[in-house]
């Protein structure tokens, strides 16, 4: 399962923030990926509540992989920044010559969280089933505006 812009603590009335992907693997843990476009849209996520809790792997943030998807020219320096910024993070990125392959540049540590419940796994299809109706009525918004 995959959600886009979900809530990323899977919790009712949490203030968390939204991820920008989240899935869950076969082994019904968490997977968080946030998108990044430039070095400084990587560098000001640190601001972010949820990085302390992610550095913190105290078992209460629900994400067991966090990664970055970035785009090629950076995954690079990306990587390296993550050691100070993020060590816990992984690093995603398009291949130079396939603008839809995707290379691991950095893998992901596991940190300890618990396998998501029926209940996070409900709560983030209901989160992505909102998110998809308010992208809708906005698309039909604007056409309607034409």
């Amino acid at each position: 399962m995959v959600a886009l812009e979900a809530n990323c603590q899977l919790e009712a009335f949490s203030d968390g923030g939204q991820a920008d992907v989240l899935a869950v693997n076969k082994d019904g843990f968490l997977i968080e990926a946030e998108v990044k476009v430039s070095l400084d849209d990587f560098r000001r996520d640190r601001n972010k509540i949820k990085h302390r809790h992610l550095k913190e792997n105290d078992g209460r943030w629900p994400t067991r992989y966090f990664y970055f998807a970035v785009p090629y020219n950076i995954a690079n320096k990306v990587s390296m920044l993550c050691d100070q910024l993020y060590p816990y993070a992984g690093v995603l990125g398009a291949k130079a010559e396939d603008e839809y392959g995707v290379v691991v540049y950095k893998e992901a540590k596991a940190r300890s969280a618990r396998k998501l419940s029926l209940l996070q796994v409900t709560r983030m299809a209901r989160e992505q089933s909102a998110t998809l109706c308010r992208l809708a009525k906005e698309v039909a918004e604007l056409r309607a505006k034409r």
